[in-house]
C-alpha cells in the first residue's frame, strides 16, 4: 500500500446543551481528522478527539503528535494478514515511539485511517477485517443528559419509545440524594424491564461509593461504571465483591498498571469499558477485549464524546468483540448541534446496523 497524500483537518463539535459529568461540564469537543489517500485514490479517515480528563493528551499535544506521525509515515506500507488473526499495528510494533507524549488520540486517528484504507483494499467492512465472526448489528444504550428529574423522566420515556432497551445516567459530582431522586424518576418513568446503568467517572471515594451503591441498588441497576478513582483498583475490587450490581472498569484502563492489575486480580471486576480513543486505537482495544475474555471478563465499547468518524470505528470494534452481551455507549450523536442526519451509524430502535460497504463506511 502506497500513501500518496495526507491531510489533517481541525474538527469542532458544539454540544446542544452543556453535558455535566463528575469530571467537568463540556460545551464543545475539539479534535482533528486525518485523511490518507493511496495510489488508487482510496481515502482512509481517522479521528483524534483528545480529552485529557479521560486519559488522553491535550489538543495541543495531539496536534503536535499527529504532525510528527504524518511526517514519519512511510510512503510504502506492508499490508498485514487477514482476520481472524488480529492484524498487527499498521506500521509494525513500536510505531510512534519517541513522541513527546503518549498521544493515544493521535495514535487512534492514524491507526483508524490506515485500517480504513486496508479494509477498503481488501473489499471488507472494517468489522470483518477485525474479526471474521463480527456481528451484523450492535446494541446501543441511550445516554440521558437532562438536569432535572422531570426532564430526565421525559427524556427516558422518549428513549424507550425510540426502541432503546438500556439507559445510562451520569452520577456523582452532586449530593447523593439528588442522584437517588434522578434515578428514581427514570425508573418510575420506564418501568422495571428497561436496563439502567450509571457512570460515576471515578468521582467517589470508597466509602462514598459503598453508600451510593447501597442507595441506588433498589433501582435494579444493570451495572455501575468506574465508581472510584482510576488508580484505586483495590477499592474497585473490594466494592465489586459486595456491590448490589456489577461494576465496570472504565477510566482505570487508561492507566497501564491499573489495567494489568484488574486483569490479574484474584477478585477481578467483571466488565471492561473500552474507549478506543483513550486506549490508543481499535487494535489495542480489541486485544484487551480478547485477553479479558480469556480470563472470564466481559467488555463493551463506549465513545469519549467523539465525532461520527471515531464512533463509526468504535461501532465496528463493538461488532468484533468476543461478546455482544452489553449495549455499547455509541448513541451520543444527539448531543451535538451539527450531527449529520444521514450517516449509517445513527442508532435505530436502539441498534446500529453495520454497513456492508468496504472500509469504515463513512464518506
Amino acid at each position: 500500500m502506497r500513501i500518496t497524500k495526507t491531510a489533517l483537518h481541525v474538527l469542532r463539535l458544539e454540544m446542544v446543551h452543556p453535558l455535566k459529568t463528575a469530571r467537568g461540564t463540556y460545551e464543545a469537543r475539539e479534535g482533528f481528522v486525518v485523511r490518507l489517500e493511496d495510489e488508487e485514490g482510496r481515502v482512509g479517515q481517522g479521528e483524534a478527539m483528545p480529552l485529557a480528563e479521560f486519559g488522553t493528551e491535550s489538543p495541543g499535544e495531539c496536534k503536535q503528535a499527529l504532525n510528527e506521525l504524518l511526517e514519519r509515515l512511510p510512503e510504502g506500507i506492508e499490508e498485514p494478514g487477514l482476520a481472524p488473526r488480529l492484524p498487527p499495528l499498521p506500521l509494525g510494533e513500536g510505531w510512534g515511539e519517541g513522541l513527546p507524549t503518549r498521544a493515544p488520540a493521535a495514535r487512534h486517528a492514524l491507526e483508524q485511517a490506515l485500517l480504513d484504507l486496508l479494509a477498503q483494499r481488501r473489499g471488507l467492512p472494517l468489522c470483518q477485517l477485525l474479526s471474521e465472526s463480527a456481528r451484523a448489528e450492535i446494541q446501543v444504550n441511550a445516554l440521558l443528559g437532562a438536569s432535572s428529574s422531570e426532564a430526565l423522566a421525559e427524556e427516558s420515556r422518549r428513549a424507550v419509545a425510540e426502541g432503546y432497551e438500556t439507559l445510562k445516567l451520569k452520577v456523582a459530582g452532586r449530593p447523593l440524594a439528588e442522584d437517588v431522586e434522578r434515578l428514581s424518576a427514570v425508573r418510575r418513568a420506564v418501568g422495571a424491564d428497561v436496563r439502567l446503568r450509571v457512570d460515576a467517572n471515578g468521582a467517589w471515594t470508597e466509602p462514598e461509593a459503598s453508600r451510593a451503591l447501597d442507595a441506588l441498588g433498589p433501582y435494579h441497576l444493570e451495572l455501575c461504571e468506574q465508581p472510584v478513582a482510576p488508580e484505586d483498583t483495590e477499592a474497585l475490587s473490594r466494592l465489586s465483591e459486595r456491590a448490589p450490581c456489577p461494576l465496570a472498569a472504565d477510566e482505570s484502563l487508561a492507566l497501564p498498571e491499573a489495567a494489568w492489575s484488574i486483569l490479574n486480580h484474584p477478585r477481578p471486576v467483571g466488565i471492561l469499558v473500552l474507549k478506543p480513543m483513550v486506549l490508543g486505537g481499535l487494535l489495542p482495544a480489541l486485544s484487551l477485549a480478547r485477553e479479558a475474555a480469556r480470563r472470564g471478563l466481559d467488555a463493551y465499547v463506549t465513545s469519549s464524546l467523539d465525532g461520527v468518524i471515531a464512533r463509526a470505528g468504535a461501532a465496528h470494534l463493538a461488532a468484533a468483540l468476543p461478546s455482544g452481551k452489553y449495549a455499547s455507549g455509541l448513541g451520543v450523536g444527539h448531543l451535538f448541534k451539527d450531527e449529520p442526519g444521514n450517516h449509517p451509524f445513527r442508532p435505530v430502535r436502539g441498534r446500529i446496523q453495520l454497513p456492508r460497504t468496504p472500509g469504515l463506511g463513512v464518506h
